[in-house]
């Protein structure tokens, strides 16, 4: 039954009025809403209402959640009939898919699918919504809801992240672990190889050779000490952005002809392997 109390606040988005029933989140947040349409989408709620209605007295039915006023606010805003879909977003996504699963509301799912597949594709939009500890979050999320691409999407992040941001107990725990760590070594390789290939010409070489430069030792050992730096560096965090960050002498190497231009087509083979969704298996 209804609760009159002074913590409580009324959703401005759901005020007084706007429904027969009261649902009171855990952060005090009171939503009107009218029952008929959580009933139809929801059994849990359907059977809610039917213990309420063969208890109820005057007052407006009330019900308290233990979700977030933000999940159930998307959530209404979802099943609404007179209102467009929320905006959905990567934080939302873990208590939104809770509450799909306990209050059996497919259709939410099936939303979230659609918008994740236009995800996949904004890679770098994407990637900057979502920082590593969300994507670890969400790659644990993904097989306990049986949707793949989630876990996708998250690989994409953790596969570049830096290493003191993944080896945490909480990944290091996650069945995924192994098969995160193994398109990790795959990344590295590559970087190496393709660092390797854009300051030497032509197929990379396993060895820089002195021979081929025709340059003075010190500028040769500066060089040679820059790419040596810069391979540490991808191999704690494979990303063309770490490269970026960690150019140091190489920035001044002139020594390859055309060297700008290569520098250009290794950063658009980095911009499309890291666009790439990896696979699962």
């Amino acid at each position: 039954m209804a609760h009159h109390r002074t913590d409580l606040r009324y959703s401005e988005e759901f005020p007084p009025g706007y429904g027969d029933i009261q649902l009171i989140t855990r952060d005090r947040i009171v939503f009107h809403f009218h029952p008929w349409p959580l009933a139809h989408m929801s059994p849990i709620f359907r059977d809610m209402f039917r213990i309420e209605d063969a208890h109820r007295g005057s007052s407006t039915p009330s019900f308290t959640l233990p979700e977030s006023s933000a999940t159930i606010s998307m959530i209404l805003s979802f099943i609404d009939p007179i209102k467009d879909n929320p905006t959905l977003d990567f934080p939302i996504l873990p208590q939104l898919l809770e509450a799909e699963r306990k209050y059996q509301i497919s259709k939410i799912k099936d939303w979230m699918i659609r918008w994740l597949n236009t995800r996949s594709v904004m890679a770098e939009t994407t990637d900057a919504e979502l920082d590593t500890q969300l994507a670890i979050e969400l790659l644990e999320a993904g097989p306990t809801f049986h949707i793949p691409l989630l876990s996708q999407l998250a690989l994409r992040v953790l596969i570049k992240a830096p290493a003191s941001e993944i080896l945490v107990p909480r990944l290091a725990g996650s069945k995924m672990f192994g098969h995160l760590m193994k398109l990790r070594a795959k990344r590295i390789d590559w970087f190496r190889q393709a660092l390797i290939g854009l300051l030497c010409g032509g197929a990379a070489p396993r060895r820089i050779h002195h021979g081929e430069f025709t340059i003075d030792d010190e500028v040769y050992r500066n060089i040679c000490a820059a790419m040596i730096e810069l391979t540490h560096a991808v191999c704690l965090e494979p990303s063309y952005a770490c490269c970026e960050r960690n150019w140091g002498d190489l920035h001044n190497v002139d020594y390859i002809n055309g060297i700008e231009i290569k520098k250009k087509s290794f950063q658009g083979l980095c911009k499309s392997l890291e666009a790439e969704l990896p696979g699962l298996s």
